[in-house]
């Protein structure tokens, strides 16, 4: 909770003008740095009345700049009278009071708003509005945040036994098919031997008929028969 709505949930000691002091019928700025000084208040957190807080989650994006559409999700809204914290804001802020102290800008505001017939605690129930309103947007986009993290922590142990179960699974493949040609290897090499026993038979056949060197069988030759050895 921010800190307004904590000062609020105590109750509130604002500086606000009683009518029926002389500040109270001070109006603008040169009359109420002459007037007595500011009468102290205390509003109890009772009076300033606050809607329940908006639901858990929030369709506002977590980069937004401008909380104007937090508030509109929130339902805080201007006050009638037309008179908020943001109007106020630039009353404090506007070119004839910004150079003067704080007491005689608050004066001078309070003086405008009596005029107006508008209630300061409008304006601070108003800003307690909003500031509810930014803390329910910061826990729900913590719990969104805590959700996401709990969601992509569970997808990323499954992509890992995923990525475990298909590299057991490459590697029982590659393990197969070196055993496979390992296999072939041999049974090539032992039909080499099969070959040059047959040669040799063949070789010795001939020979009864053909003088050796022109005996057309090549018996015990395996020049050219050695297997490609497989790459790593």
């Amino acid at each position: 909770m921010g800190k307004l709505s904590d000062f609020v949930s105590k109750g509130v000691r604002l500086i606000v003008v009683d009518p029926e002091s002389p500040g109270g019928e001070a109006h603008g700025a040169d009359a109420a740095a002459t007037a007595r000084g500011p009468q102290p208040r205390d509003i109890p957190a009772e009076e300033i009345a606050s809607p329940p807080p908006p639901p858990a989650r929030s369709g506002v994006a977590m980069e937004i700049e401008d909380f104007g559409a937090v508030y509109e999700e929130a339902g805080v809204t201007i006050p009638d009278h037309g008179y908020g914290v943001d109007k106020i804001a630039e009353m404090l802020q506007g070119k004839r009071l910004s150079s003067l102290s704080r007491e005689v800008r608050a004066q001078a505001v309070l003086a405008a708003l009596e005029a107006a017939q508008v209630d300061v605690k409008d304006v601070i129930a108003d800003a307690v509005r909003r500031d509810k309103a930014l803390d329910a947007f910061e826990a729900a986009k913590e719990r969104e945040l805590h959700e996401l993290r709990a969601k992509n922590e569970t997808r990323v142990r499954e992509l890992r036994q995923e990525m475990e179960t298909l590299l057991t699974k490459i590697n029982a493949e590659i393990e197969r098919l070196k055993a496979a040609a390992e296999g072939a290897e041999k049974a090539f090499s032992q039909l080499q031997i099969r070959k040059r026993r047959e040669e040799e038979r063949l070789h010795e056949v001939v020979a009864n008929f053909v003088e050796a060197p022109d005996n057309p069988i090549t018996a015990g030759s395996l020049q050219g028969s050695t297997p490609p050895k497989p790459s790593a």
